[in-house]
């Protein structure tokens, strides 16, 4: 989630209904309701690369956009997603397109039997349940995210008239992604960016 202004200000404007943004939106996270756009990203869980990333409108739900992701992945063995890409047509949009195993939390709907579900999202509760260990590694993206905000400030992205934001966003990934590289060809931990960060 990347905010376009601060909280106090959008309540005002939504008061007003005068928002400046078109392509911001709200929507109800962990933290409550917040204000922006969202950015959707594949990350390799083993080199720590980010591959493919996209902005939305925050009230654009994740799996909308698990299609392009899913495609992105092409070539990697499992695809690890949270319990929002937990559906019948991403388990065969993945079966249909990709040789990828998906490892999808599951969504634990209410009054809702396994036994009931079709073939391809019954498989694929099978899988998540064979191939628990491999999960853990989705919280890679959650810690880049995390790193993202703290380190290249992409938590607050003011909005002012004719910002690209995928642009913003594809040159603080690149940095990160670069930052990674470097770490790497020097033998050291993936994701020490803060002294690099700190040279400038």
């Amino acid at each position: 989630m990347t905010k376009t202004c601060k909280a106090h200000t959008a309540q005002r404007r939504r008061r007003a209904g005068k928002y400046k943004d078109p392509q911001s939106s709200w929507t109800k996270t962990t933290k409550g309701w917040e204000y922006g756009r969202k950015v959707h990203m594949s990350l390799d869980a083993q080199n720590l690369l980010i591959q493919d990333w996209m902005t939305t409108t925050a009230a654009v739900h994740d799996s909308t956009m698990a299609k392009v992701q899913i495609d992105s992945g092409q070539g990697y063995k499992y695809f690890l997603a949270d319990s929002a890409y937990d559906s019948q047509q991403i388990y065969r949009y993945i079966f249909d397109r990709s040789s990828m195993i998906p490892v999808i939390d599951t969504n634990k709907r209410k009054d809702v039997s396994l036994e009931k579900q079709c073939q391809a999202r019954w498989l694929g509760i099978q899988l998540r349940q064979s191939y628990a260990e491999k999960y853990k590694n989705r919280w890679e993206i959650e810690r880049t995210i995390n790193i993202l905000q703290e380190y290249f400030t992409l938590e607050y992205i003011w909005y002012v008239r004719n910002r690209n934001y995928d642009a913003v966003l594809g040159l603080a990934i690149l940095a990160y992604n670069l930052c990674v590289i470097f770490n790497v060809l020097n033998s050291r931990p993936h994701r020490k960016v803060a002294d690099i960060i700190g040279c400038y």
